[in-house]
Parts: C-alpha cells; structure tokens; sequence
C-alpha cells in the first residue's frame, strides 16, 4: 500500500484553499469544487455538512519553524494558533494552529 494523500472535506472550499495557498505557498490545481496541493485536496461534497467531522491532524516539517511561524502571523490575520513554538517533551520543536474549518496542523522543525 502506498499512501496518496489527504482530502479535507468542507462547505467553502474557496476560502479554505486560499488559507492553505498563504500556508503552503502553492497555487492550487482547480478543478470544480476540488483544490489540489499535490497530496492535499480540499472538496466540497456538497449537501453535507462537514462542520462536525474534525477529527483529524495534518504533521508538516519545515527547515524553520520560528520563521513560518512568524510569517502565517503576518499573513493570516486573525490565525488560531494552538501553541506557539515550542521544545516539546519528545524533543520536537514545533507549533499548532487550526485551519479556517478547524483542522488542526502540527508543524515541526526538521
């Protein structure tokens, strides 16, 4: 088994594609109510309501955590931040915010 990817379901697949184009500095392949990041699309199924179904994390690593962290403060205003960077007790140093939808992102340093 090889894994493909994730697709994030949600009811604004606009706004919730140009958050992750500000994160992942990447435009995104359009296609109807489908976004592609590559191993990341974002969907509107349309007629569900996929404000309950937040049950996942997204695990990213960046070269810099102190600066992406930094640079998404300038860039999303009004961002969720779940914590801030910081040395984890397993030896990580990372930070964790939530997608406009709820979605929860730990970024670590690499």
């Amino acid at each position: 088994m090889e894994f493909g990817g994730i697709c994030i379901t949600t009811n604004n697949a606009p706004r919730l594609a140009q958050f992750y184009k500000i994160v992942l500095q990447k435009e995104p392949f359009v296609e109807g109510s489908h976004y592609g990041f590559g191993k990341i699309a974002i969907y509107d199924p349309g007629g569900i309501n996929t404000d309950n179904e937040k049950n996942i994390w997204l695990q990213c690593f960046t070269a810099n955590v102190d600066a992406l962290y930094e640079r998404l403060l300038r860039e999303i205003p009004g961002i969720e931040i779940i914590s801030p960077p910081e040395r984890r007790e397993w030896g990580a140093y990372s930070f964790q915010f939530a997608d406009p939808d709820g979605n929860k992102i730990a970024v670590a340093q690499k």
